[in-house]
């Protein structure tokens, strides 16, 4: 995420057209750059993108052999392949987050990625759950009862149920409402 708080993305396609098409599609909420090689991408990917929409065939270094690499150099952004490749159980060891089959929509390309961001909000929003859970579950266990009346143990008690709540409100706007209601069996 850049400084202004807005999140960054990062297209990756030869097609000089429809990189700028995919910008013109999300830069009105996010910040774009463009890379028409596997090497302006290595240059382009810096901590500051969030998000890399990549083509499978690229020119040089395919964007299969992009992405491994940026596995290896556990670069923590994430990625929607955005490729006229079909679909093979090829992906099945691939570290992705999405995958679009070109032609693709605005609106495709805009849900994909927002699902994206809310899938990356949740886990954050997960793992502090589970740490408070922790703060929780070892206070209860070690102080008695009295102890927990205190003002820190309420704010812990409110900050669990405070994130509980962001949990269930962001898997409200997730698009693909499968992914939100195989996420909230798991909680059940």
């Amino acid at each position: 995420m850049n400084r202004d708080g807005e999140r960054t993305i990062l297209i990756v396609d030869d097609e000089e057209d429809l990189a700028e098409l995919y910008a013109h599609y999300l830069e009105a909420d996010y910040e774009t750059r463009i890379a028409l090689t596997s090497g302006e991408a290595l240059v382009e990917l810096t901590p500051a993108v969030d998000l890399m929409l990549l083509d499978r065939r690229l020119p040089g270094m395919s964007g299969d052999e992009l992405l491994a690499h940026t596995e290896d150099w556990e670069v923590d952004c994430q990625v929607i392949l955005v490729t006229a490749v079909d679909l093979d159980t090829d992906i099945i060891e691939m570290p992705f987050d999405g995958y679009l089959t070109k032609p693709v929509s605005s609106e495709e390309l805009r849900t994909a990625v927002e699902q994206a961001f809310l899938v990356d909000q949740y886990e954050e929003l997960l793992l502090e759950y589970y740490t408070l859970r922790k703060k929780y579950a070892a206070l209860d266990a070690e102080i008695d009862g009295d102890e927990t009346d205190g003002e820190g143990f309420d704010q812990l008690e409110s900050r669990l149920d405070s994130v509980a709540t962001d949990i269930e409100s962001t898997l409200d706007r997730f698009p693909d409402e499968e992914l939100s209601e195989a996420l909230r069996d798991l909680h059940r």
